[in-house]
């Protein structure tokens, strides 16, 4: 696994493909509050576009803001990403940032902590990243509502930052955050070709084992969009060790589901805040279900 450094938290240096992208994503959970959610920016300099996304479930009720404005955007990370709405500031390298949304009169305000170290999370299929790192941490914060009620935010949840060239319609892929006390899982297991790829890590505040393989079974409901909602999830650690995982959807509103077309078809993801209960163990945790999928034509 690579080694990190400093520099890997900030922008890198654009790649000429035109796909090349460099991102930067967010979850939390506090299920005391009723409140969870996620956000990412992806900036994409060759093809002069960047993705601002920003979901957040509470009470039952969603707010949800996706953008993607076009344009030539600067070097400058303050300026790349933010759009006005959604801003995300770097504190302290490979371990604090500061997240805001504003619009109209909902505001909410975010400090995002590690509490674990960033680890490198592998190569996996070789078809999403030249670079790709996740932490697990802690999320206290803001909300304030239109209505002039606030709420707070205080729970754990899980940051990644990647960057390179990146094909978002492969045959599918499964992504999974756990978090617990005194560990926490990341993962991704990518179909490609009808062969599997896991790539991830078990995270403590000793170190990490990498994961070796992702064995998962989906339960869907069929209604709406044949909708994945739970799942079962044996992990395989680098060092023997095994975790057995079942989780589901924390509530019917706490997912979003998009999609996109290309000219072979369509790709349906779907993100899922979510509850996990380590079977070996009994103890419950929190963090996020994600399925890819891709309809050819």
């Amino acid at each position: 696994m690579t080694e990190l450094e400093e520099s890997d938290d900030y922008l890198h240096e654009p790649g000429n493909a035109k796909d090349w992208r460099e991102s930067y994503y967010f979850n939390w959970v506090d299920i005391d509050n009723e409140i969870s959610g996620f956000s990412t920016i992806g900036l994409l300099p060759n093809a002069k576009k960047r993705e601002f996304v920003f979901a957040l479930f509470y009470h039952d009720k969603r707010e949800i803001h996706f953008v993607e404005p076009g344009g030539k955007f600067g070097d400058a990370a303050d300026d790349a990403l933010s759009d006005g709405i959604l801003s995300y500031k770097l504190q302290s390298p490979l371990d604090k940032w500061t997240l805001k949304y504003e619009k109209n009169d909902f505001k909410v305000h975010i400090v995002w902590q590690g509490r674990f170290p960033c680890y490198d999370f592998g190569s996996g299929s070789g078809t999403s990243w030249e670079g790709h790192f996740e932490q697990s941490g802690r999320v206290k914060g803001k909300v304030h509502l239109p209505d002039g009620n606030t709420l707070q935010i205080d729970g754990l949840g899980e940051r990644d930052k990647s960057w390179g060239s990146r094909d978002w319609h492969i045959q599918a892929w499964y992504a999974f955050h756990a978090q617990f006390e005194d560990f926490s899982i990341g993962l991704r297991r990518d179909r490609v070709k009808n062969q599997f790829y896991a790539s991830g890590g078990i995270s403590r505040k000793q170190g990490h084992v990498p994961i070796k393989r992702v064995d998962v079974e989906t339960e869907t409901k069929q209604l709406p969009n044949k909708m994945p909602y739970a799942a079962t999830t044996k992990v395989h650690g680098a060092d023997g060790s095994t975790y057995t995982l079942k989780s589901r959807t924390v509530s019917d509103t706490s997912f979003v589901r998009f999609e996109r077309k290309f000219d072979k078809g369509r790709t349906e993801l779907f993100e899922n805040m979510a509850l996990h209960q380590h079977l070996e163990s009994g103890d419950q945790g929190t963090g996020l279900l994600e399925w890819l999928f891709t309809h050819p034509k």
